[in-house]
């Protein structure tokens, strides 16, 4: 219940701020606006909403904390038809170094032509056939490391990430130019064994030449990534005992201009179908909140496609539609690839924790304290799900609270890891044609429990 209630509380949050991000309204004026372009047909796919999942080298514009996530060289080459004739060449590569952190250099460069007003008598602008070259130009240098790599990996805040970027500026509009420097300051909370993650960054703190300020830039995001096919199976009593790979994730962007006086919120969706091991398909959906965009134009669309050339080398080719209303469509595809690199840590290898998550349930399930008893069980099998005894915890938590066919399906997932258990095998059979549920004296567990269940292995 407690981590329903975590997992649930900043989406209420965001969703009683909606309503108040939808009708504010912005003022002042800022330069370089250039810079809330934003970059990744991926994350742009997800309505623009990337700040909390943050996974990949795009990771760079929304959250630069969350290239700690990367293992791998990453590289992402990208072309945008943006609006009104203009376009956008984007370019990024990250090189992870283990236990150093995440190094990243990028860049943008925006052209194309502007159409050119005049002032009538009655001091309205009005278009005119002529236009005017435009370009602007970012090149971005960014770092970010792991707290874990300094305070180890079972202290407080080991699973926060913190990063910083400086970014070279460049804007010229015919013979009007400015110039400047941009620094962005990021933070990234993923805790090890969970599936939702926190994404905070605070962008364009800066000046620019012969500019108004720039547009200083507040993100927050929430992100989850999930089974589709059963996305509240971790709140259920079945997901205390049953696992399913991500294919899914979802984010949701707060994000506040102080200058401008503006707020906006986008929501993202995407899922992956692995067509086999070489061949995978993904969909990308979401909706901008605050954009003055009426209906349908606050959607945003995408797809990609995945080719996995083997263990260390993969390639991704996407796209992504977002409507402006009258300002047009603004479409953008990319290349982006990963190669070598450093195994992943993987969360479930820590038996030893594991070891201690299954002992305090055991202890509480000795108790009678169930619903405490299978929490501590469920907290093993997330640093070892191959680990037998904390099913067999789970089995008898159930079996002890009248919920039998729970407690059949978590004793099979003991047998499933541990297919020698004769003595659990028997008693499930007993089970299940209603038999002697006791156990003989010399095999019962040290602590007894209220309900007899077979002793958990001897992997305790």
């Amino acid at each position: 219940m407690k981590k329903t209630i975590i997992f649930f509380l900043p989406i209420i949050i965001i969703t009683l701020l909606i309503p108040t991000i939808i009708f504010s309204e912005g003022a002042g004026i800022t330069g370089a606006n250039f810079t809330k372009i934003p970059e990744g047909a991926r994350q742009c796919g997800m309505g623009e909403a990337f700040t909390g999942i943050a996974d990949d080298v795009n990771a760079v514009y929304w959250n630069v904390a969350g290239l700690t996530q990367l293992n791998q060289q990453n590289f992402c080459i990208m072309h945008t038809a943006w609006l009104m004739s203009v376009n956008d060449e984007y370019g990024a590569y990250a090189l992870p170094i283990q236990g150093v952190g995440t190094f990243e250099v990028s860049g943008m460069f925006l052209y194309g032509n502007i159409n050119v007003t005049s002032e009538d008598a009655k001091g309205d602008y009005v278009p005119t056939n002529n236009q005017a070259s435009a370009s602007s130009f970012d090149a971005t240098f960014a770092y970010a490391k792991k707290l874990s790599d300094i305070l180890g990996n079972n202290e407080g805040l080991s699973d926060l990430s913190l990063g910083g970027s400086l970014s070279i500026l460049n804007e010229q509009i015919v013979s009007d130019q400015g110039a400047g420097f941009a620094a962005s300051l990021d933070a990234f909370y993923y805790p090890k064994y969970e599936n939702y993650s926190l994404g905070l960054s605070l962008q364009n703190l800066g000046f620019m030449s012969n500019r108004p300020d720039l547009p200083l830039t507040i993100r927050l995001g929430f992100g989850y990534r999930f089974a589709l096919e059963n996305i509240l199976l971790p709140f259920t009593d079945e997901g205390y005992f049953t696992s399913l790979e991500n294919n899914a994730a979802a984010d949701v962007d707060l994000i506040y201009y102080p200058e401008e006086e503006l707020a906006r919120a986008n929501i993202g969706v995407e899922k992956y179908w692995a067509l086999n091991k070489f061949h995978t398909v993904s969909i990308r959906g979401g909706y901008k909140f605050g954009y003055d965009l009426d209906g349908y134009n606050g959607f945003t669309g995408g797809v990609g496609y995945r080719l996995t050339v083997g263990k260390d080398l993969s390639f991704d080719v996407d796209y992504s539609i977002s409507p402006y209303g009258n300002l047009g469509v603004a479409q953008r595809i990319s290349v982006s690839g990963k190669m070598f690199g450093f195994s992943a840590e993987n969360p479930q290898d820590n038996i030893e924790l594991a070891k201690q998550y299954y002992k305090q349930g055991y202890m509480l399930l000795a108790q009678g304290k169930y619903a405490e008893a299978m929490d501590q069980f469920k907290e093993c099998l997330k640093r070892n799900k191959t680990y037998p005894s904390a099913y067999i915890g789970i089995g008898a938590c159930f079996l002890n609270t009248g919920r039998t066919q729970l407690a059949l399906e978590a004793y099979d997932k003991a047998l499933e890891f541990d297919p020698n258990n004769v003595q659990l095998r028997n008693f499930v059979n007993k089970v299940k044609t209603g038999g002697d549920l006791s156990v003989p004296q010399d095999q019962q567990q040290p602590v007894q429990q209220q309900q007899q269940a077979p002793p958990a292995s001897q992997q305790q």
